[in-house]
């Protein structure tokens, strides 16, 4: 209030119109306000409600954070420029300093655009390309993209993603054309169960690349495992042979202090009841010895034992 007051007066507990009016009659030493005193106090108690009902808030520079976040993310020890100097064609010179990629990310849609400018060195031999590349991405990027794993997905720098399946994002990223040629396409990217991503403009497409990803993955690990068997069965094979030509001291001599159970006989394909039937025959019930253990019992050399002995060889990766 702008009254004036005569008398010293004391703080109202409340702020109301007839604490404040109370207020200024002791203040103005009168015993009743005129109108446009009332006035006055009817504004100041109105003010007071107001200021109550929109609080004064500190409010932060516009931009101010956004700036610092651009700055982040523009960084060349960023993922963003590490991406781009990694997996796109960009300039590089031994001999002339400008010829480089200078990169400006922004806060916005995903977009690009590239300027190019011919450099020369200060010798003017030779020249080489300044490449201006300017990003616009949105400013959830670290946590969208780059907390979920997308920043490079299938070699190719994700500007924006948005989860619409477990596997599956509608995403945008950076393409390159001819040359320093750059563009921003936009549709899915999908994860295939070999943990690579596939890019399609629908989400049908990118999951069909993906599933056929899945299948030549799962069709070159069958193979590998076939080639394995096979490595492995002729090795064996190998073994056997070897194992036929020598006799009983030569095994001995050669492999008698390699580790042999139970599960050789079994992996060797021989029936588990023929098995334990001739462990509690020969080896008075012992399940696990070494090869001159086995030898030393004077079970005769059959093909059963000569298989159970080529795999417990072979488990060892011993030769004679």
């Amino acid at each position: 209030m702008n009254l004036k007051f005569a008398n010293p007066v004391t703080k109202p507990s409340r702020i109301t119109y007839d604490s404040l009016s109370a207020l200024a009659r002791q203040g103005l030493g009168k015993k009743r306000l005129s109108p446009a005193e009332a006035e006055e106090v009817r504004a100041a108690v109105e003010r007071h409600q107001q200021r109550q009902i929109e609080p004064t808030r500190i409010v932060a520079k516009p931009g101010r954070f956004l700036r610092r976040l651009e700055n982040i993310l523009q960084s060349e020890s960023g993922p963003i420029y590490r991406i781009i100097d990694r997996r796109y064609f960009v300039p590089c010179s031994r001999w002339i300093d400008e010829a480089r990629l200078n990169l400006t990310v922004k806060i916005g849609h995903p977009s690009v655009r590239v300027e190019q400018h011919t450099v020369w060195h200060h010798r003017r031999p030779w020249k080489g390309t300044k490449l201006n590349i300017t990003l616009s991405v949105p400013s959830n990027w670290r946590s969208s993209v780059l907390a979920a794993g997308l920043a490079d997905a299938g070699g190719l720098l994700t500007l924006s993603a948005q989860q619409v399946a477990e596997d599956a994002w509608e995403a945008s990223w950076l393409v390159q054309g001819r040359g320093y040629e750059f563009r921003v396409e936009r549709g899915y990217i999908v994860r295939a169960a070999d943990g690579t991503y596939a890019h399609g403009r629908s989400l049908k497409s990118a999951r069909a690349i993906a599933d056929g990803r899945t299948k030549m993955w799962g069709e070159k690990l069958r193979q590998a495992h076939a080639r394995k068997r096979a490595e492995a069965q002729a090795r064996l094979r190998e073994l056997r042979d070897q194992l036929a030509s020598m006799t009983r001291g030569q095994i001995v001599a050669a492999f008698g202090d390699t580790p042999i159970s139970l599960r050789d006989s079994l992996r060797a394909g021989n029936c588990p009841d023929g098995t334990r039937s001739w462990i509690n025959k020969w080896a008075d019930g012992r399940t696990s010895g070494t090869i001159r253990d086995v030898l030393e019992t004077g079970a005769p050399l059959d093909e059963y034992l000569m298989r159970a002995l080529a795999v417990a060889i072979a488990r060892q990766g011993a030769s004679a």
